[in-house]
């Protein structure tokens, strides 16, 4: 590689380095609401200035509701930055839920629209929600005419075999264009910590998702779990000026 795509490639990495947010967690140390002050008056009735307990304070931040979109810049549409991209996201082989193999970069983001989240099969949580949405985004760019891939990699690829993750795609009735990503531990470690993704066990995975279009290097961040109106918008006017 050349020298200058060295040097867009090391960029890459500063503007990518964070791409987990913090908002889709609930915070630990959140006050709890449900509680008096203990300085509250004994006669039962609440001082005029308290605030009301069954309310969150506006302040607080809306755990069910998405961030406002972070946005960056990967890559782009001449040959450096083509090539930095591509130097950073990688080019490990990946397989999907029919089985077949893909370079990461090459083979599944090179000109593509794209939505990447994190997610794995055996998951009680947030990953049954977030796929059902993303089905929905899915319908609505579809109708749309819109043409974007979506890519939902495993945290947990020692069990998330191709064949449980296309029988977990298939609860979804996912269209055509949605892969459903593992591999080996090494190959699918090495993508997650490129995206933000890498976590110490499969249940601390983020609610993240990447929305980008390689062919322009725009890109931006947002939740999985936002409303599919809203994704399906943010997919569509990825690189409409800010």
């Amino acid at each position: 590689m050349r020298p200058g795509a060295a040097v867009v490639a090391g960029a890459l990495a500063l503007s990518l380095a964070g791409l987990a947010p913090a908002q889709d967690k609930a915070p630990r140390s959140a006050p709890a609401q449900d509680k008096a002050p203990r300085s509250a008056p004994a006669q039962g009735k609440a001082p005029r200035s308290a605030p009301a307990q069954d309310k969150a304070p506006r302040s607080a931040p809306a755990q069910d509701k998405a961030p406002r979109p972070e946005r960056m810049r990967v890559g782009g549409v001449s040959r450096e930055d083509d090539a930095a991209a591509e130097k950073y996201f990688t080019n490990v082989e990946l397989v999907d839920q029919h089985g077949r193999a893909h370079r990461f970069y090459e083979g599944l983001l090179r000109g593509r629209k794209v939505l990447i989240n994190f997610a794995f099969t055996s998951c009680k949580g947030a990953c049954p929600t977030m796929t059902a949405n993303l089905a929905r985004v899915q319908a609505l760019l579809r109708a749309r005419g819109e043409r974007v891939t979506i890519l939902t990699i495993t945290v947990d690829p020692e069990n998330d075999t191709p064949a449980v993750l296309k029988q977990y795609a298939a609860k979804f009735n996912v269209g055509e264009g949605w892969y459903f990503l593992t591999g080996t531990a090494a190959n699918v470690a090495a993508v997650l910590g490129r995206l933000g993704g890498q976590v110490r066990r499969p249940d601390e995975h983020t609610m993240t998702l990447l929305v980008g279009d390689t062919s322009t290097g725009s890109w931006l961040k947002t939740l999985a779990t936002e409303r599919p109106e809203v994704l399906a918008h943010l997919a569509q006017h990825i690189n409409d000026p800010e």
